[in-house]
């Protein structure tokens, strides 16, 4: 179960698709009045209008027109069990799952109700519950007393429109997160450097009239003034970018993904936030870290770059979006050496898309050129500091 998508749920109002419960159903060794309540709620959101899967948070308090609260529970339902018993009761299997999850370090219990075929209702009476009778979720609430009318059980058995995920993705601004469209146009300096192999490795520290150089625990970076030529012309040419993936549609988009790729012949280079440069030091204490790559938990909207010989693939994760919700994509940088506009070609993708959803995005640059000499690049490293 997706944490996030729990988290987002705590923001919305009880609906044909969600419902908050501060306690956890009475079950073992209550009575069949007290279990009803449970079977009424699960056949109610079974028989529901709706698009999307629904879902009952249990251990939460529903605070309209806020985020709802967190109180969490002892003790949870076993899913095994609850299927079993409420599948003996019912016209034909329900589709749903209980899941035992930690939001805000707290234990919630969530029951996942999936979208299915209907009328379900059950084939004796059950505590309050009557035989036959098809109770219906309407709003925030299933009321027995209102169960479905015969014209409301015919449209039922029609089943569930399939419908598939319709996905959106655009530029956004990386600070504002303000929508910018499929094009992004960023304005950006190329810096004309000298090749690597003429400029001068940083020398050791000066030995004294002995021949000794000075004991440090410090060692010296060679490649300082290279790294420096790298750093400054990061600093220059890219510029930070976020994309906006939102569902657009009716349905809930499952596992969606984004992917495109960039060829080598359009001269734009890609950066993950993490392998982005520092200013090099001179002298450092112990091993350089800072090219090893760590494993990251991936969250919604992480993005991952990868380098081939002559293309670089930018994959974003954005997990499970339901209608009208969005997900930002972590900020990446993009240096593009040229003016014209290029096209980045990809694909959208989810599980509940029988055939990926195709992408483009267009970039652009407005370039202003500079250079920097061997000498330039002294004074810079003697100075430490450089201001872009």
């Amino acid at each position: 179960m997706k944490t996030q998508l729990l988290e987002s749920l705590l923001y919305e109002e009880e609906s044909p698709t969600l419902d908050f419960k501060k306690e956890q159903y009475p079950f073992s060794k209550a009575t069949e009045e007290e279990k009803s309540e449970l079977v009424k709620d699960i056949l109610g959101f079974a028989n529901a209008w709706r698009r999307s899967e629904a879902y009952i948070l249990i251990g939460v308090e529903e605070i309209r027109g806020g985020k709802s609260k967190v109180i969490g529970i002892q003790n949870h339902l076993d899913d095994h069990t609850l299927q079993q018993f409420i599948n003996n009761l019912t016209n034909q299997p329900v589709r749903f799952h209980y899941e035992a999850v930690a939001i805000e370090d707290k234990q919630v219990g969530v029951i996942r109700i999936e979208q299915q075929t209907r009328p379900i209702y059950l084939k004796k009476k059950y505590g309050k519950l009557d035989k036959e009778k098809v109770y219906v979720r309407r709003g925030s609430s299933t009321d027995p007393t209102k169960p479905a009318t015969l014209e409301e059980i015919a449209q039922m058995r029609v089943g569930p429109e399939e419908i598939d995920a319709n996905l959106a993705v655009v530029f956004s601004n990386p600070d504002t997160e303000e929508l910018i469209g499929s094009h992004l146009s960023i304005e950006a300096e190329l810096c004309n450097l000298p090749s690597s192999y003429s400029i001068p490795s940083l020398p050791d520290p000066p030995k004294n009239s002995y021949g000794l150089g000075p004991i440090s625990m410090y060692r010296t970076n060679h490649q300082y003034y290279r790294e420096l030529a790298r750093y400054i012309f990061i600093c220059k040419l890219f510029r930070p970018a976020r994309l906006s993936i939102s569902n657009i549609g009716r349905v809930a988009a499952r596992n969606v993904r984004v992917e495109f790729s960039v060829d080598s012949l359009m001269q734009i280079e890609m950066l993950e936030k993490k392998d982005l440069p520092k200013m090099p030091e001179k002298q450092s204490l112990g091993p350089d870290l800072s090219r090893m790559r760590f494993n990251r938990p991936k969250t919604p909207g992480s993005v991952c770059i990868n380098q081939a010989a002559n293309q670089l693939t930018v994959e974003i994760d954005c997990g499970d979006l339901q209608p009208g919700r969005r997900v930002f994509s972590d900020v990446f940088y993009i240096g593009k050496k040229t003016e014209n506009r290029d096209n980045l070609v990809g694909a959208v993708y989810a599980d509940n898309l029988p055939y990926p959803s195709e992408l483009t995005l267009t970039i652009s640059a407005s370039l202003s050129e500079s250079s920097l000499t061997i000498e330039d690049l002294m004074s810079v490293g003697q100075t430490n500091f450089f201001k872009i």
